[in-house]
């Protein structure tokens, strides 16, 4: 029987092999039973004429040794022969008298009792008697000879009446002894079969509570039940890691949120502190000085608020059931506005913008997209290139429309990614270089919420270093199917 068979078939199996070999054991047994009454004539099953058969034998032994038989004497050799506990004897003279024997009743009372019964037999109270000639040398009669026996069952088999019975109900309880017999052992295979499997579950119960999820269960075995049980349990403990340890790490990144925010809040909010004493203590007030003291507040304000909302962004998209509100979107008028406001934040820092697009002819320059979601990506990649490029410098915007994507790229000339960066640039809370980070009053998770943004547009999101010299940051997007030819190629130069 295969180990991984079903409970049932284990069962029915079991069964039926406990009921063929109960009946094939039950068989062997009365058949021996049956073979040693058969071959053992001194068995205590006797038949009712057993004893009546040993007589001729008896007989024979007497004729051999004639008139001896009636010498005291000659008792011990007479009763090896008669088996005492089932015939009765008496060794009579002429005389009638009793020499030796049962000391019951006299059989041979009168005269001629002898001359009238001898080579006879008579009943009497449910005996069998019977008469035999005791001969001398020169067969002249020499006394009588006198058997009594019983035909009764119950009598040929009186001394061994215990044996007797458990013979019978033994044989008779056979079949049932050998139904227990079997199923105790068939019980305890089966229950050996099942208990490594149904321990290995307990085992794994028991480490899931405790928060152990460091292990795997095999293939038990024992049985397809348990088998598959160990299977969905199994899958229960992969869900459960996974749950677990995406939890712990959504726990851990959000105690790292709040500790990269609250790092970066101090800088703006200890700025505006600050200025805030100066003002209140400064007994002169001069306009210049306070205007000066509220641009600082001001950009103070607005940097606390960006990381803000930077942190409620990262823990919005972060959410299982996030998703994004797509509709259709005009690509090349949304880069165009988009473009004009690059470029008025990039005059403020004094920095050069250039912004091409260029769309195929047979595109009519549409896209699927969260309009929302696409301007925040655009935004934090811009916002990083103007934070890291120096007065002077330049950023290019280049957006190409084809066939199946959209490609929006970015390049600045400032000092590019070092190795450490293109490693984990993408990763939450990764500010590089901490001394530059700190400065330029970011948490880190710009680029992150660009490449998170960008896979769920069904995107991808790339970064590298110019051969030139700077960085540049490559959004990648799948684009809708033209349904008409448009617009040829065109380019905007800011």
């Amino acid at each position: 029987m295969k180990r991984n068979s079903s409970f049932r078939k284990q069962f029915i199996f079991a069964l039926i092999l406990t009921l063929v070999l109960s009946l094939v054991c039950t068989a062997a047994t009365w058949g021996a039973s049956l073979y040693y009454l058969l071959s053992n004539e001194d068995g205590f099953l006797r038949p009712a004429n057993y004893y009546e058969q040993k007589i001729p034998q008896i007989i024979q032994f007497a004729n051999r040794n004639h008139d001896k038989l009636l010498s005291p004497s000659f008792k011990p050799q007479l009763e090896q022969i008669i088996p005492l506990e089932g015939i009765d004897y008496q060794v009579v003279d002429l005389s009638g008298q009793i020499v030796y024997g049962w000391e019951g009743r006299r059989l041979l009372s009168e005269p001629g009792d002898i001359a009238r019964k001898l080579n006879t037999s008579e009943q009497v109270d449910g005996y069998f008697i019977r008469y035999f000639p005791i001969l001398d040398q020169e067969d002249r009669l020499s006394g009588v000879f006198v058997l009594r026996y019983a035909l009764s069952l119950l009598y040929s088999n009186q001394p061994v009446n215990a044996k007797l019975l458990l013979f019978v109900f033994g044989n008779m309880a056979a079949p049932f002894l050998f139904i227990l017999l079997f199923t105790i052992l068939f019980a305890r295979r089966i229950g050996k079969r099942l208990e490594p499997p149904i321990a290995k579950l307990i085992d794994g119960a028991e480490r899931i509570r405790q928060n152990d999820l460091d292990f795997a269960l095999s293939d038990v075995g024992g049985s397809k039940e348990l088998t598959q049980l160990a299977s969905a349990f199994e899958d229960m403990r992969r869900a459960l890691h996974t749950s677990l340890t995406a939890q712990w790490q959504m726990d851990q990144e959000r105690r790292d949120m709040v500790a990269a925010i609250a790092h970066d809040l101090r800088t703006p909010l200890t700025i505006i502190q600050g200025h805030v004493d100066n003002l209140l203590e400064s007994k002169d007030k001069q306009a210049e000085r306070l205007d000066k003291y509220l641009h600082t507040i001001r950009k103070s304000t607005s940097r606390a608020v960006r990381l803000l909302d930077d942190m409620n962004l990262v823990s919005e998209i972060d959410q299982p059931d996030f998703r994004l509100k797509k509709q259709p979107v005009d690509l090349a008028a949304f880069c165009r506005e988009k473009a004009e406001e690059y470029q008025l934040m990039c005059a403020a820092k004094r920095i050069e913008f250039e912004a091409a697009f260029h769309m195929s002819d047979d595109h009519v320059g549409r896209i699927d997209a969260d309009v929302h979601r696409l301007e925040q990506m655009m935004d934090n990649v811009i916002a990083n290139s103007i934070r890291f490029t120096p007065e002077g410098g330049r950023i290019r915007w280049r957006i190409n429309i084809g066939p199946e994507t959209a490609v929006i790229e970015t390049a600045d000339s400032g000092p590019g990614f070092t190795e450490a960066d293109l490693r984990y640039l993408f990763d939450k809370f990764y500010q590089g270089d901490p001394s530059r980070s700190t400065a330029k009053g970011h948490a880190g998770i710009g680029l992150y919420i660009v490449k998170t943004l960008a896979e769920k547009h069904g995107g991808s999101v790339a970064a590298g270093n110019l051969p030139e010299g700077g960085a540049y940051v490559q959004i990648i997007l799948k684009v809708q199917h033209p349904t008409s030819s448009s617009e040829s190629v065109k380019s905007i130069n800011k």
